[in-house]
């Protein structure tokens, strides 16, 4: 069966504790924010282990605890971290270990790069006929782009019940949505990654002042590490074990 992208990449994860998450749904639950996704298992919780760091800081964006919590030095390297959605875990392992991980990558990329393209040539006010041609121009060159050099780091899942929408007071199971989050963070050095960047814009023409600028932006912009998917995950991990992260501002920035 074809799956589309739409479905698979909600990217979003039933396992056998089914009946532990019953059991949990027995009795009082904690008050928890509508909508928003509780945590009622993740990797090592049987065996008493606490969710790596990391994984909260990818929730709230804080992208200096990641390179803290996986001792990733942000001197010599880049990360990228993707996270998806979805109800079977073995098989959103497989897609974004396996299949995802360097197009959504590469995807991530060419969204910074047009995004940065739309926001620069905005406030310059250049007129639509010349932000639609500078727009195609950088898309074309990111299109194709495969990165070499990518080393997974860590990977995690964590598993969630959300109130359906239709229920104001659940008391049982069928009452909520369940399903898994999974969590890769991959690592590049950046002097690599420069050097691809470089080679996938050489191609673009640097005739004007306004392309040399946007070239520079670019630059800098591609520096920054990046969370790959459009929206945030947001998860309440109130009733989970997090190991804590001091944010003392080393290792570089939010």
């Amino acid at each position: 069966m074809k799956l589309s992208k739409k479905n698979i990449l909600v990217m979003t994860l039933i396992g056998s504790i089914l009946s532990v998450a019953s059991a949990q749904l027995k009795g009082k639950d904690p008050v928890m924010n509508i909508g928003t996704p509780e945590v009622i298992d993740y990797k090592g919780k049987a065996l008493g282990s606490e969710v790596p760091g990391w994984v909260k800081a990818v929730s709230d964006g804080a992208i200096r605890k990641v390179y803290k919590s996986l001792e990733i030095d942000q001197s010599e390297d880049k990360i990228f971290v993707l996270f998806n959605k979805g109800n079977d875990l073995d098989f959103l392992k497989t897609w974004t270990d396996q299949v995802d991980a360097r197009a959504e990558v590469s995807a991530a990329i060419e969204q910074t790069v047009a995004q940065t393209v739309e926001s620069e040539l905005k406030a310059v006010q250049a007129d639509s006929q010349t932000k639609e041609r500078k727009a195609k121009i950088y898309s074309a060159s990111m299109t194709n782009l495969t990165l070499n050099g990518l080393m997974k780091e860590a990977d995690y899942w964590v598993k969630t019940r959300t109130p359906k929408t239709d229920v104001k007071t659940p008391e049982k199971l069928s009452d909520y949505d369940i399903e898994y989050t999974y969590y890769v963070v991959f690592s590049i050095n950046k002097k690599n990654f420069d050097r691809q960047m470089a080679a996938a814009m050489d191609d673009v023409p640097d005739n004007d002042d306004q392309t040399k600028f946007l070239k520079e932006v670019l630059t800098s912009k591609l520096k920054e590490s990046i969370i790959t998917n459009k929206e945030p995950v947001v998860i309440d991990f109130k009733n989970a074990k997090v190991e804590e992260i001091e944010d003392d501002g080393i290792n570089g920035v939010r």
